[in-house]
């Protein structure tokens, strides 16, 4: 019988929290599932692990392959998805137990393309350890009916999330769509969600959150090691973007709005020496938004003091989170 869900799930160097994962996934209230763990060349135990849920769940495959990164990864997954829809786990992540049952329920009584739910952040540092809810819905008014990103383009703004969704497998494949394939995790997500919430014609959002999204850093300056990643990935966008004739003004603005995160984030990471060969890539990325771009070196130095100042003392008070850390200590939080 043509399983409901199928359920990729990408593995690399994750030994320490497979377990949780494919627990998490194996026991969904949603029985109708079969899950695609590609192994990518994984140099720890994850392989034995691998194996031995196989052995006790006949839902599970295998694909061993050469470490080619998140995209490939996924990719290979989709190559052999053979579900009405398909969904993504990241394998040091874990899901509630009825994520899929709700998000298939869904699907079918809106018929999209698309279910997007909400998800938790789940901070699992040294010094911090915390389960958060995200809540888009007290900044923005969000659609609570079957909706195209034309009419609700915030969500190009939000985190990209696409472990929160499922996807219609023939509407994947309808439209060519397909993970960029770079190094490690090589923010692949971003082009992936852009093209996909462009393409369809219906999606659903649920504020209902069922994926525990773990963060192993509280920022997300220290999980980039490749100053140029975000680049890459803003040119891929866009390129697809102009291949699909898409030049939706409010779209834009709402894409370019996360852009200039991801040039704050560039400025935290960034060396003295590298300050040459990233100023044509800003640039270029403020050019797309019709804006001239402010002085590197001025933008360069606020981005030093303030990370400086975090070290020092950190205060986060908004509505989504009320702390202040001294030291790099947390001496309040709510």
């Amino acid at each position: 019988m043509k399983p409901k869900v199928s359920v990729i799930i990408p593995v690399y160097n994750v030994e320490k929290y497979l377990h949780e994962c494919l627990d998490s996934v194996v026991n969904q209230t949603l029985r109708e599932i079969e899950i695609i763990c590609v192994n990518d060349g994984s140099p720890d135990g994850c392989g034995k692990i691998l194996k031995e849920y196989v052995a006790k769940d006949k839902r599970i495959k295998i694909i061993d392959k050469p470490n080619g990164g998140y995209g490939s990864a996924c990719n290979a997954g989709l190559d052999k998805a053979a579900g009405e829809y398909v969904a993504i786990v990241e394998s040091d992540d874990f899901i509630a137990p009825k994520m899929y049952e709700r998000l298939y329920t869904l699907a079918q009584e809106h018929d999209v393309d698309i279910v997007k739910s909400c998800f938790f952040e789940n901070y699992d540092t040294p010094k911090y350890k915390k389960v958060k809810k995200i809540h888009w819905n007290k900044d923005f008014d969000l659609p609570t009916a079957p909706f195209t990103i034309y009419e609700h383009p915030e969500f190009l703004y939000f985190h990209p999330s696409i472990w929160s969704c499922i996807y219609r497998l023939n509407f994947l494949k309808e439209n060519g769509i397909r993970f960029v394939e770079a190094g490690g995790s090589g923010w692949t997500d971003n082009p992936f969600q852009v093209q996909t919430m462009c393409l369809a014609k219906k999606i659903f959002y649920t504020n209902e959150a069922f994926y525990y999204w773990r963060n192993l850093n509280r920022s997300n300056a220290d999980d980039l090691k490749d100053y140029t990643v975000p680049f890459k990935r803003s040119d891929e966008i866009h390129n697809r973007l102009a291949v699909q004739s898409i030049t939706d003004k409010n779209l834009l603005n709402c894409l370019h709005r996360r852009e200039l995160t991801y040039i704050k984030i560039v400025l935290q990471i960034l060396k003295f020496n590298e300050i040459k060969t990233a100023k044509p890539l800003m640039a270029k990325m403020y050019s797309r938004m019709g804006k001239k771009m402010p002085s590197i070196y001025f933008a360069w130095i606020k981005a030093q003091i303030k990370k400086t100042q975090k070290r020092v003392l950190s205060i986060r008070w908004n509505r989504r989170e009320k702390s202040v850390r001294l030291l790099g200590r947390m001496v309040y939080e709510k």
